[in-house]
């Protein structure tokens, strides 16, 4: 009986330990840390955009058709997935991702925009998912960030700069000054050409948001640091994207204030009016001022490398002009 009994209680510790060893095995397979993953080691970043790089850097497929050519849009596509090895730009890219904040495991489905695989030396280090404004690790864990905080722009391959200011550009033209003229759904007047930088503003101004629910108070919904930036074209001004929070913006007074000392590297064509057929010029790039107008004479194809400029037709399409035969087949009359 003796021998039983001590069969079963040593039965029973076993099957304690088991259980123990079990649970701290689970524990470890499914626990987060909560600190975002360490990358100052790295030497090495392989980045493959989930859609492709030519989505990723360039989403609008409207835009994408008037303003990239078959060959650019190759030179793109050559950087899917991509190495990064340079030193200063992992290091940034390693701060940035330090700041997350632990946020649990992942729940549901999130878009993914890119895999990034870390190594040191040959050795793979650490690897993750970038989402909007959130990191997935392989086990599931998430790290948050602040909006417009998180960014693959360290690791953006250099070759294609130019066309990312393009991009930018032609999206100034597109998004800030045609929603500035057409405010939710009603369809403003078509701008004096004497203000017309002054309308826009003055449209866009008109937008107003609240944060928080205690205050109640109505804020603008577009900065007036982004406000200003948009009449300026990136390739000239020194940044593709005027909501990076990490962007450094090189020139001019960006407060309202100072609205009289604003440029636009912008012009409207005179001959724009209310009535005028979708594919009449509207706004174009030129030499910076503030309300230019007038025709192609103003037009400038020195902003961009390749050499062309920007144009935004009356309906909304975005074209890159690249020969002085293309300027003047479009309709400006």
């Amino acid at each position: 009986m003796r021998q039983g009994a001590k069969a079963k209680r040593t039965g029973r510790r076993y099957a304690v330990i088991v259980l123990a060893v079990c649970v701290a095995i689970l524990v470890l397979r499914l626990g987060c840390r909560r600190e975002p993953p360490n990358l100052t080691a790295c030497t090495r970043i392989e980045v493959r955009y989930v859609d492709g790089a030519l989505k990723y850097f360039f989403p609008d497929a409207s835009i994408r058709r008037g303003i990239l050519d078959e060959e650019e849009k190759e030179r793109v596509r050559s950087y899917d997935t991509w190495t990064v090895s340079d030193q200063d730009r992992i290091r940034e890219f390693a701060s940035h991702i330090s700041q997350g904040a632990y946020r649990g495991k992942q729940s549901g489905v999130t878009e993914t925009q890119a895999e990034i695989i870390c190594y040191e030396g040959s050795n793979r280090r650490a690897s993750f998912a970038v989402h909007h404004m959130t990191i997935t690790t392989g086990d599931r864990c998430t790290f948050g960030y602040p909006p417009n905080f998180l960014t693959l722009k360290s690791l953006d391959p250099s070759g294609i700069t130019p066309l990312k200011m393009r991009w930018g550009c032609a999206l100034n033209l597109r998004k800030q000054f045609v929603l500035g003229l057409r405010l939710g759904r009603v369809h403003l007047p078509c701008p004096d050409p004497d203000h017309w930088c002054d309308v826009i503003a003055a449209n866009v101004r008109k937008w107003r948001i609240t944060r928080g629910e205690e205050s109640g108070k109505a804020e603008p919904l577009v900065p007036e640091r982004i406000l200003a930036r948009r009449f300026t074209c990136p390739a000239v001004h020194g940044t593709a994207d005027v909501n990076d929070a990490h962007a450094q913006f090189n020139e001019g007074n960006l407060s309202r204030q100072d609205q009289g000392s604003w440029k636009a590297d912008y012009a409207m064509n005179s001959n724009c009016r209310d009535g005028s057929p979708d594919d009449m010029v509207f706004l174009f790039e030129s030499q910076p001022g503030w309300n230019q107008h007038g025709g192609p004479e103003l037009f400038t194809f020195d902003n961009h490398d390749p050499k062309g400029g920007c144009v935004l037709l009356n309906g909304g399409t975005v074209k890159f002009v690249r020969t002085q035969e293309e300027l003047h087949a479009l309709r400006w009359r």
